[in-house]
């Protein structure tokens, strides 16, 4: 049951992040102290929405963990273990796609790089 409630709090954790990103009028940083500006998002509702939603998938694993934790321990424990391989490496991926798409210098970069190839 121990690995239940470790599930329990990390999925709770993780929602609530989602939750703040979700509710903040402000750019939301992915990264510990990490400040945006708001001159650097192009959108700051449908940027922190993104990253809200990339938080809530990140919980779910910890979800279903939680609740596999009841029914069989090992699965809860696979789960587990793939939320926090697989998990990590789809949060770092989908926050430079993120990135990419609502920051400024990502976008212009891009379109900068895509002209070039048409010269």
């Amino acid at each position: 049951m121990f690995i239940v409630f470790i599930n329990f709090v990390c999925a709770a954790i993780f929602s609530l992040i989602a939750y703040a990103c979700f509710i903040s009028r402000r750019p939301v940083g992915f990264w510990t102290g990490e400040k945006i500006r708001k001159e650097q998002v192009t959108d700051v509702g449908k940027y922190n929405s993104a990253n809200g939603i990339l938080w809530a998938a990140y919980s779910c694993f910890y979800w279903v963990a939680c609740v596999c934790g009841f029914i069989n321990t090992g699965l809860s424990t696979v789960i587990t273990i793939l939320g926090l391989t697989v998990g990590i490496i789809g949060l770092l991926i989908g926050n430079t796609v993120i990135k990419r798409r609502f920051f400024h210098e990502y976008r212009d970069k891009y379109i900068a790089s895509k002209l070039n190839d048409y010269k």
